[in-house]
């Protein structure tokens, strides 16, 4: 086993050693100012995403409350309008026992009113 080990290591081309030690730079050849530059521009391009993201957000977030506003404002206004239509509606019974009737709230004003003028 030895043997082969021995016979692959004198094998070894010695021309290759020669040549890989020829092309290896003999000092750090990094361009610094390009690497600079490079990185300069990464953080530019990143800001400009980060911004343009925010602006976007900000946009379908505007967009999406008034759209819920609405919804929210149509509901209300459906609700008070049956609510008006309810108590204008003229005179009724609310409960015969205790004689309570229900009259249209301007009407309900007036009476009120009346009735505390004359005391």
């Amino acid at each position: 086993m030895s043997d082969t080990l021995e016979n692959t290591q004198d094998h070894a081309p010695p021309a290759a050693d020669a040549h890989q030690a020829s092309s290896a730079p003999s000092y750090d050849d990094l361009n610094t100012p390009m690497i600079a530059l490079v990185g300069f521009l990464s953080a530019i391009v990143t800001f400009i995403c980060i911004i343009g993201l925010q602006a976007a957000y900000l946009q379908y977030s505007t967009t999406h409350e008034a759209e819920k506003r609405d919804v929210r404002l149509g509901a209300v206004e459906s609700i008070l309008s049956a609510q008006e239509a309810k108590l204008n509606n003229g005179y009724g019974w609310v409960n015969k026992e205790t004689k309570t009737i229900s009259m249209p709230i301007g009407q309900a004003m007036k009476v009120v009113a009346e009735k505390y003028e004359s005391n």
